[in-house]
């Protein structure tokens, strides 16, 4: 009997010994967490951007101001000069909308990806709709400037944009380059 509890406790002392490192640190360091961390800590904060873009339908290129900030935890927020609109207009372009929240991740060395929804409202003879913006930037920490590109996908109000079998609205997507620089409290 004795034989037993101590093979027992034996192997139960060496089944807790295996398992108890990968509760307390369940995470192993790699080279692309460092770049990530590196990436995220020189990224996060708030810059005065613009947005150059084409108008689809007159070809006439126009350009608007956005402040974005990039949260430490991957959120981000953006307000946009735009946001107004133009009362009336029937142009997709010009209907007024929300402010833009979504989330961002690093991709590589201070280069990330975002993901953002906000709400456009009715405008002339168009209804609202959901806006998916996707941006690909590249920041320089040194300089606190950032480039990049991004679109534009026009949802109806009942679809589900996160679901990728969902197709955007026949709205041509609008396209624009993307340039910013990081406000310092300086």
């Amino acid at each position: 009997m004795k034989k037993s509890r101590y093979i027992a406790s034996l192997m139960i002392s060496s089944l807790l010994a295996l398992t108890i490192p990968s509760f307390i640190n369940p995470h192993k360091a790699d080279a692309s967490d460092s770049s990530e961390n590196l990436c995220s800590r020189a990224v996060v904060g708030t810059y005065l951007a613009t947005a150059n873009q084409t108008n689809s339908t007159s070809g006439k290129p126009s350009s608007y101001r956005e402040i974005i900030t990039l949260t430490a935890d991957g959120n981000l927020i953006a307000n946009d000069s735009n946001a107004g609109g133009v009362p009336g207009s029937s142009n997709p372009n010009n209907q007024p909308f929300g402010v833009v929240q979504g989330s961002w991740k690093c991709t590589g060395n201070n280069k990330i990806v975002a993901k953002a929804f906000n709400f456009s409202f009715p405008s002339g003879s168009l209804a609202g709709n959901i806006v998916l913006t996707e941006y690909q930037l590249t920041f320089n920490p040194r300089t606190g400037t950032v480039n990049g590109n991004g679109k534009f996908s026009f949802f109806g109000l009942n679809s589900s944009p996160l679901d990728q079998n969902t197709k955007p609205l026949p709205v041509a997507p609008f396209e624009f380059s993307y340039q910013a620089v990081k406000i310092k409290a300086d």
